[in-house]
């Protein structure tokens, strides 16, 4: 009897197991369904709509076909734009230079590349749906591609994890692009979306987290207009006086050589809602030439105390220069007040020729007052006078340090995730819609 009750058991688990998984695969599969049905209806009907675009539509993978609020990568997929674009670029590329092209897609933009110069050029594509089409591209130019699947605009991840464990993961990224010559000037053509490889070259610059292994960049990149005005726009730094523009504008030369189509690129994106943004900008995108400056505003081993300086909380725009820097160093005022600086400066640091004059200072001058370049020479100023080795500024600098900077204890690996939040500062993550 016993037995008899324990196969029926059996059998209704059995059945019980059926039905469940027949449940699951129909809601897996409803959810497929409902994943194919949540393309973006403005975009396939510009596709399907275009001649040119005819034979382009089915070569790509759905989710550029739907619409993001901040997506990670962005492509190119109009010929006339790529022409256009490499024209624009080859202009600026010497023979001699390094050019890596970074997710180029379906390679309109790196034909046209490869046949405006001779350089050889490094291709890091993030997706692998792309590969028949790039080594298609390869065997056409034997010998000048090298082509990689990898995230080269995310290569800030792979850093911090090389300094968690002292591993070689942005060399292996880089294999013969890896350089020790500081000097040597990269090109890197490509669409930017977002702003974390700026964010990274800017960290990588204060805290040498990759060792320069790319050497100085001198960046090509197609983005979004709102994104180019907060990195240069002056009152942005100077209202809220955000590090971010502020230290950008410090170590990099910046220009705008062309706007181009938005619809050219894919994926298609929402208006940012945190501003409001004219019809012209919502259409255009910025073809911007960012060039690392061969100057930096101080000595090497003085930029992390100039991060620690720009940081939001250190000042406002009605902050007072002098109260503030008094806290650090009582009785400083009276060195900005009479223009002099103590007999036991220190000549390494202190400000030059070439570095701004101050206004007439008063224990009433506002940081708001200053110009970006102002901020500067107030900076060498501070850190040169004698009484700065025995401040408190450096040790607290050290311990407000970002996480990746630090040598974390082993126990303190396994929260890799965690500290890798902790420096992409409220960028960039996929926001689906």
């Amino acid at each position: 009897m016993i037995s008899i009750k324990f196969r029926k058991l059996s059998e209704i688990s059995r059945i019980s197991c059926q039905i469940f998984t027949i449940r699951l695969r129909h809601k897996l599969n409803k959810k497929t369904n409902e994943k194919d049905l949540k393309l973006a209806t403005d975009v396939v009907n510009y596709l399907e709509n275009s001649e040119e675009y005819r034979d382009v539509k089915d070569k790509l993978p759905n989710s550029l076909l739907r619409k993001y609020k901040t997506p990670e990568s962005m492509y190119l997929i109009n010929k006339k734009t790529a022409k256009y674009i490499a024209k624009t670029v080859t202009s600026h590329i010497n023979e001699e230079s390094a050019v890596v092209e970074v997710n180029p897609g379906l390679g309109f933009l790196s034909e046209e590349l490869l046949h405006c110069m001779s350089n050889h050029v490094y291709m890091y594509e993030t997706s692998n749906h792309f590969s028949p089409h790039l080594n298609s591209l390869l065997n056409k130019h034997p010998g000048r591609v090298t082509y990689k699947i990898a995230d080269f605009f995310g290569m800030w991840k792979l850093a911090f994890k090389d300094k968690m464990d002292n591993g070689t993961r942005i060399q292996e990224l880089l294999g013969s692009l890896s350089t020790n010559d500081n000097s040597r000037t990269v090109k890197i053509i490509g669409s930017m979306p977002g702003l974390t490889f700026i964010k990274h070259l800017l960290n990588n610059i204060i805290f040498h987290t990759t060792n320069n292994q790319l050497g100085r960049t001198d960046l090509f990149i197609t983005m979004p207009g709102h994104h180019y005005e907060f990195l240069t726009d002056n009152e942005i730094q100077h209202s809220k006086h955000k590090s971010i523009p502020a230290l950008f504008q410090l170590f990099f030369d910046y220009k705008v050589l062309t706007t181009v189509p938005r619809v050219h690129f894919l994926p298609w994106t929402f208006p940012p809602s945190s501003k409001k943004i004219s019809v012209l900008e919502e259409s255009r995108l910025y073809l911007v030439n960012i060039t690392q400056k061969e100057e930096l505003p101080c000595p090497s081993e003085y930029l992390p105390l100039l991060w620690y300086f720009f940081k939001p909380h250190m000042f406002s725009k009605s902050t007072r220069v002098i109260p503030m820097l008094e806290q650090w160093i009582p009785g400083c005022g009276v060195w900005l007040i009479s223009g002099q600086d103590p007999p036991d400066t220190n000549k390494n640091i202190a400000p030059g020729k070439e570095d701004a004059e101050l206004p007439h200072m008063t224990i009433f001058t506002e940081f708001g007052d200053l110009t970006l370049k102002q901020k500067i020479t107030i900076f060498k100023r501070f850190v040169s006078w004698p009484e700065f080795d025995q401040c408190p500024f450096k040790v607290t600098m050290e311990n407000n340090l970002p996480k990746f900077v630090l040598n974390l204890e082993d126990e303190d690996k396994d929260n890799i995730g965690t500290h890798i939040d902790d420096i992409t500062d409220h960028s960039d993550a996929e926001i689906e819609t």
